[in-house]
């Protein structure tokens, strides 16, 4: 016996079709994007190189990516939400919470090195993530340190300060890990340094 599809059940077919072909034909780019910035840098990223790696018309690639930037904005999301999506499973008043937190950064840095070496040197030139690698973060440590007794806050007792100076001197190593002046593991005590920093004041 033939089913009949109704025209509302073959419209949600069409839809459904259409929004997977739509997400696959996203993670392409996103994926070949990957690809690029793992073996080279930031300047091999092009629209027209894309569309010709995944087969699609750089007119397609546009309509999802209207730029280089958008592409760059969007990995840089993608990193940093593995750090929001497996914080810590420790009270945030530990101190040992900050400490996790810093091993977990560490590690979606590090296990993707060269990847966000790129991501961080296009914001360094302004060509994306500039908020989620400055601001964003910041206003993350924040909220990490602000949980802490505040005589187990590093550098201050205030939260907010605590926090600037942690990732001024952060970013430091940062920058200078994507440059290529420190090598992963001088970045990663780099890093820890940066989460355990005391006040030289009295």
């Amino acid at each position: 016996m033939t089913t009949v599809k109704s025209t509302g059940e073959a419209s949600d077919g069409r839809s459904r079709r259409g929004a997977e072909a739509r997400q696959a034909a996203r993670s392409r780019i996103l994926e070949e994007s990957r690809r690029v910035l793992r073996s080279g840098s930031v300047f091999d990223l092009t629209v027209q190189s894309i569309a010709k790696e995944v087969g699609l018309s750089r007119v397609t690639v546009y309509k999802y990516f209207p730029t280089v930037r958008d592409i760059l904005k969007a990995l840089s999301e993608e990193k940093i939400g593995l750090i929001f999506s497996n914080l810590p499973e420790v009270a945030g008043t530990e101190r040992r919470y900050l400490e996790e937190f810093v091993s977990l950064a560490l590690k979606v840095f590090l296990d993707d090195s060269h990847l966000v070496r790129n991501l961080v040197l296009a914001t360094e030139m302004g060509d994306a993530v500039n908020s989620l690698f400055r601001a964003e973060l910041e206003e993350l440590l924040r909220d990490v340190v602000e949980q802490l007794d505040p005589h187990d806050r590093p550098v201050s007792s205030d939260s907010a300060t605590a926090a600037r100076i942690m990732v001024t001197y952060f970013r430091g190593s940062l920058y200078g890990w994507a440059a290529g002046f420190l090598d992963d593991a001088t970045f990663a005590a780099e890093v820890r340094r940066a989460s355990t920093l005391t006040s030289t004041t009295g």
